[in-house]
């Protein structure tokens, strides 16, 4: 379990030539990425330098138990591509939520953002969700639409759709679509997002529901689109029985 006591609290600001630069750190889980993942992250990272030029961007990589594709090699390539990146190698596969939660509790910024290793919505959806962080917003949801429905497996569809169905009526949660790989907050959800407690995927859900709770907190989403070359992985069934006990332990909270 995580210690809230010994985490970083400051909300540091960047300086230069008498003007103040927001902080924004950048939290990608990843477990056996693909081959070329190195590049492609690069690339994209670079491609968001370019699009927030007056923001002082950290990218915090998560190796969640990664077996394949994410040797030492290739981190220091990364370490040398990307200048004060943070690499944080957890030798156990845990789930995207205790990654994400690995990721935030070692940050210091006062905006963060947390997405996938291929930015699978693009860089200009991080770009838009950091600005309405700036505008005030507490908690910002990414939200894809029936187009992303569209675009999956018949099996992932059918997933999603009685997934987004469960999280409105029966969590009833602030957001239309609480399971989106893009999440932004400040250090006041950033607390929020540290309290959860589930590993898997539902951590999503959990962190809404959550903020939802706290009418302190304001929480807007945004639309946002699949890149066109996204890849959907399929679900074994082990990890939709342990989403399942995930999602009846949210309901009765």
């Amino acid at each position: 379990m995580l210690e809230l006591s010994k985490l970083p609290l400051k909300t540091n600001l960047t300086i230069t030539d008498n003007k103040v630069t927001p902080k924004l750190d950048l939290i990608i889980p990843c477990c056996n990425p693909p081959e070329g993942w190195v590049g492609q992250m690069t690339a994209d990272f670079r491609e968001l330098q370019a699009l927030m030029p007056g923001t002082d961007i950290r990218l915090i990589l998560v190796n969640d138990g990664s077996v394949r594709n994410m040797h030492s090699v290739m981190l220091q390539e990364l370490t040398n591509r990307i200048p004060g990146i943070r690499i944080i190698d957890h030798p156990v596969n845990r789930g995207k939520g205790y990654a994400c939660r690995l990721g935030v509790a070692v940050s210091d910024a006062p905006y963060l953002v947390c997405t996938d290793y291929d930015f699978p919505f693009g860089v200009e959806a991080v770009k838009r969700a950091f600005d309405k962080l700036l505008d005030g917003v507490d908690v910002v949801a990414g939200s894809r639409g029936h187009q992303y429905v569209a675009l999956l497996p018949p099996t992932r569809k059918m997933i999603t759709r009685v997934n987004r169905l469960m999280n409105r009526y029966l969590l009833q949660l602030p957001v239309a679509d609480a399971q989106a790989g893009l999440k932004a907050f400040n250090t006041r959800g950033r607390m929020e997002f540290l309290s959860t407690r589930i590993d898997g995927f539902l951590y999503d859900s959990e962190f809404v529901k959550r903020a939802g709770r706290n009418k302190t907190l304001s929480i807007q989403s945004i639309p946002i689109s699949c890149r066109p070359d996204i890849r959907f992985s399929d679900f074994r069934s082990t990890v939709l029985l342990r989403e399942f006990v995930n999602f009846m332990g949210l309901l009765v909270k």
